[in-house]
């Protein structure tokens, strides 16, 4: 069992659906040279093949005390990898504008405290062949080092 650290508990408890408490990002990437029209459906299979995936990334909060505390961390053995890491696509050729609109979609709704606390979307479909990426990890869970973590996977 590990427990919560105080901080990491007051942003569990402080998040209402009116301020969420996580932190998101989104990055823009061209596809590698070579790469073919199935890049981002291989990338996301690759993925979800992992089975590596760090601690920080497979806990979410314990059910302790019937939900009314936030006191320690559960540990998902059976990440189911296939929720977390989800394709998008925007109607091709897809502006900036339309990725903005999806990402502000994305981000306004909170993460669910039964599973481990991160969403990653592989979103396709953007003009000049580009792709994104957009990560979203509740503040509770991430902190620089962990963040560092999430770059290093992508």
């Amino acid at each position: 069992m590990e427990f919560i650290a105080p901080l990491d508990s007051l942003f569990l408890v402080g998040e209402a659906r009116e301020h969420p408490m996580h932190v998101a990002g989104l990055q823009l990437f061209e596809p590698p040279e070579g790469a073919g029209p199935d890049y981002i459906r291989e990338l996301y299979t690759n993925l979800i093949a992992r089975d590596d995936i760090s601690a920080t990334f497979r806990k979410h909060p314990a059910e302790l005390l019937g939900g009314i505390a936030n006191l320690t961390w559960a540990f998902d053995k059976d990440l189911d990898l296939e929720y977390h890491l989800r394709r998008s696509a925007l109607p091709s050729p897809g502006s900036d504008a339309q990725l903005h609109e999806l990402v502000a979609r994305l981000g306004s709704r909170q993460l669910d405290k039964t599973r481990p606390l991160w969403e990653m979307y592989l979103v396709e479909g953007l003009a000049r062949n580009r792709l994104a990426i957009y990560t979203k990890s509740h503040q509770a869970l991430v902190n620089g080092m962990t963040a560092l973590e999430i770059g290093h996977v992508i």
